[in-house]
């Protein structure tokens, strides 16, 4: 099987997470193009990236072994099993080729669902859908690197209570944590702004080693909604040494985690409070809890395996031979 991926410049987590398990996956016949030196480089989410924010080696390397010679005459003719296309570059793969290509996925893995990608000859894979539409849900997934290093800090002792580290577009982070703050003792809470071209290192903004170290010093982590339902810190989250929190999202996810075994969900405000009670008055539930949810997110949530959910999904809708052993 051989896999072509249009690429946008700019580093978007859905896409970039499915090209590193698909590269991992199958190697060199998965082709990026244009080439997303981001990645190479170690950018890792976020278009506005401080060294103290990458993450050097997370994606596999090109060795010179990726062909992208010839690529639009290849597309064009059927060279490539699938062809797939970040939302984003829509534009260079319209301008390049007269018709869409066979097999044709396109990746909308935007904040809100792009729902002017009417339904056409290409299958959407979305990150932003509780699956009752057309298209196939996608949510993010964590690469193994990142897990490995998270976890290098598990034995970390545990001098916070909760913890939520993170930015705001809008202030309803900064306003619901500091409500929460106000009713436990040794939390940790920080929301800062959004990096900017005139700000790249907002005040306050921990560098990514630092991050999850705090992470890993905290009981319980929480997950909260940002522009999207869908954060990079919910898998983040998932993989410390700690009791992970989370609302419940309108969102599809394959093999999701399970309330009350492998994560703790709420509704609201009224509704966390209790939950958080009784999880920092039970240490040996919390011990179930943390197991068993890295667990499911090792069995299920890796980039690899969300790369396998998603051959098996597109091979299903083209008619085709469905992957085997697809994290359903």
């Amino acid at each position: 099987m051989k896999i072509l991926f249009i690429t946008h410049e700019y580093s978007n987590y859905v896409p970039d997470l499915l090209l590193h398990g698909l590269r991992k996956l199958m190697g060199p016949d998965v082709v990026d193009y244009p080439r997303k030196n981001c990645l190479y480089e170690g950018i890792l989410g976020g278009i506005i990236c401080p060294d103290d924010q990458r993450f050097p080696g997370w994606f596999p390397g090109d060795n010179g072994q990726i062909d992208r010679t010839d690529i639009w005459a290849k597309a064009a003719t059927g060279y490539f099993d699938y062809v797939l296309c970040d939302i984003r570059a829509i534009p260079l793969l319209k301008n390049q080729l007269d018709n869409w290509p066979g097999h044709c996925v396109i990746i909308d893995g935007e904040d809100m669902p792009q729902l002017q990608v009417k339904p056409g000859p290409y299958v959407v894979c979305r990150r932003e859908t509780d699956g009752s539409g057309y298209s196939i849900p996608l949510p993010m997934a964590l690469p193994e690197e990142l897990l490995r290093w998270i976890s290098r800090y598990d034995n970390l002792s545990k001098t916070y209570t909760i913890g939520f580290l993170g930015s705001t577009h809008d202030g309803r982070r900064r306003q619901f944590i500091e409500t929460l703050a106000s009713h436990y003792p040794d939390t940790l809470f920080q929301v800062t702004a959004l990096p900017s071209m005139q700000s790249p290192q907002p005040q306050g903004r921990l560098g990514r080693d630092q991050y999850y170290q705090k992470l890993q010093q905290c009981r319980i982590v929480l997950t909260l909604a940002g522009a999207g339902y869908d954060t990079f810190r919910f898998w983040e989250n998932a993989a410390c040494n700690a009791v992970h929190v989370s609302p419940r999202f309108p969102l599809f996810i394959p093999n999701d985690f399970y309330h009350g075994i492998e994560i703790v969900r709420f509704y609201n405000f009224d509704d966390l409070r209790p939950i958080l009670d009784g999880i920092l008055e039970k240490s040996e539930i919390c011990s179930s809890l943390i197991s068993q949810g890295r667990k499911k997110l090792v069995d299920s949530h890796l980039t690899t395996q969300r790369a396998v959910y998603f051959l098996d999904r597109i091979m299903g809708a083209f008619g085709h031979l469905r992957v085997k052993n697809a994290a359903l």
